[in-house]
């Protein structure tokens, strides 16, 4: 699945890249119809030009052939130096075609980038790096053949210019390939990941559950206990794979384990996919405002289930508390050190709000908005 959704990722940049490359094959025809009257002087050679733009439609067309045949032909070596080698050709049969005559476009303006991206997205940073130097090398030998040329700054500037410029949109084209191949890895296990979670928390772990609930055999508790932690660990991540604070979800889920260990129920912690990254300090507060509320629920409301759940809301994260405990009358009841200090106090320092629901006989919920 991984592989075929990276091909998937690869087929969609090249057939892009091939959309390209016609708009700018069209483009360079385009400059060399309005160039006509530079063109058409004594001295210059439009025949090089014509030939050129024609290499330049046989590469064209040449990939799309093989776009529809054997697209992995297009990022093979000898494909990409054919077209590489053409664009240093544009480049530098640029003065050939004109001889030193003011024109308004270079012939290399933008077709051999198609070729300089493919190459980023075959051989990553390096292979756009050097693709693009190469051709930014060929409008330096060209300008060469100007009669006018000297070697001095003034001259110097412009292809130096184009040799950089070259470089960098290979180099970039390539460590653009390689961050989206890492992050459609990312997308790929994270789905994967998701969809044994989803299927070992409707078999596995709800017969685990059970079994901790039901069990009068100490050992049998024990044992589904950690069997539980090391799924739950493996399928949502662990705590110690967290550093700092800018990451909330495992170190909820640790709290979570930790309410199970101390009172013995059971804590599901529920994550939207899209939680946003939030500062250290406010992921401090909110865990240890978490993690008082679970202690709140096992030792005065006696809950033997808890749900932690985590979602963006507006510019703020969203966290609720709910448990099945017996709940209190937040009108009736003062709050005492731990809903004043631990749970409020820490949550408003951050600029963040707490919304407490005492439903009495039926649990208790408390809500948490932080600032992300």
């Amino acid at each position: 699945m991984l592989a075929e959704r990276e091909d998937s990722l690869v087929r969609g940049l090249l057939s892009g890249v091939a959309v390209f490359r016609w708009l700018a094959w069209a483009w360079l025809v385009i400059v060399l119809v309005v160039s006509r009257p530079e063109l058409n002087q004594p001295g210059n050679r439009p025949w090089v030009a014509w030939l050129l733009a024609g290499a330049a439609l046989a590469v064209t067309a040449g990939s799309t052939v093989l776009l529809r045949q054997d697209i992995w032909r297009l990022t093979s070596l000898p494909v990409i130096a054919v077209e590489v080698g053409v664009g240093f050709a544009l480049a530098a049969g640029d003065q050939v075609a004109y001889h030193g005559h003011a024109h308004p476009q270079m012939l290399a303006s933008v077709w051999p980038l198609a070729g300089i991206i493919t190459a980023g997205i075959a051989y990553a940073g390096r292979g756009g790096l050097i693709a693009g130097a190469v051709v930014g090398l060929g409008h330096l030998l060209g300008r060469t053949l100007n009669p006018t040329w000297a070697w001095d700054r003034q001259h110097l500037v412009s292809p130096l210019s184009s040799v950089v410029l070259y470089a960098l949109a290979g180099a970039t084209a390539g460590l653009v390939t390689v961050k989206l191949r890492e992050a459609e890895r990312r997308i790929s296990r994270a789905q994967a990941r998701e969809e044994i979670a989803r299927t070992l928390h409707d078999g596995v772990l709800q017969t685990l559950a059970v079994v901790r609930r039901r069990s009068t055999d100490a050992d049998l508790v024990r044992l589904a206990h950690e069997q539980e932690r090391e799924l739950r660990e493996y399928l949502f991540g662990s705590a110690t794979t967290i550093s700092g604070g800018g990451e909330v979800g495992a170190r909820l889920r640790s709290a979570a384990a930790l309410f199970e260990d101390r009172y013995g129920g059971s804590a599901r912690v529920v994550l939207a996919p899209d939680l946003p990254a939030v500062t250290p300090d406010v992921a401090d507060a909110l865990v240890g405002a978490v993690g008082e509320a679970l202690t709140n629920a096992g030792k005065h409301g006696a809950a033997t289930t808890v749900t932690v759940f985590a979602e963006p809301a507006d510019d703020s994260l969203f966290c609720s508390v709910k448990d099945d405990g017996a709940g209190f009358d937040t009108a009736a009841v003062a709050e005492g050190v731990g809903l004043s200090r631990s749970i409020r106090g820490r949550v408003v320092e951050v600029g963040g709000r707490v919304e407490l629901d005492g439903n009495p006989g039926r649990g208790a919920e408390v809500r948490l908005w932080v600032p992300a």
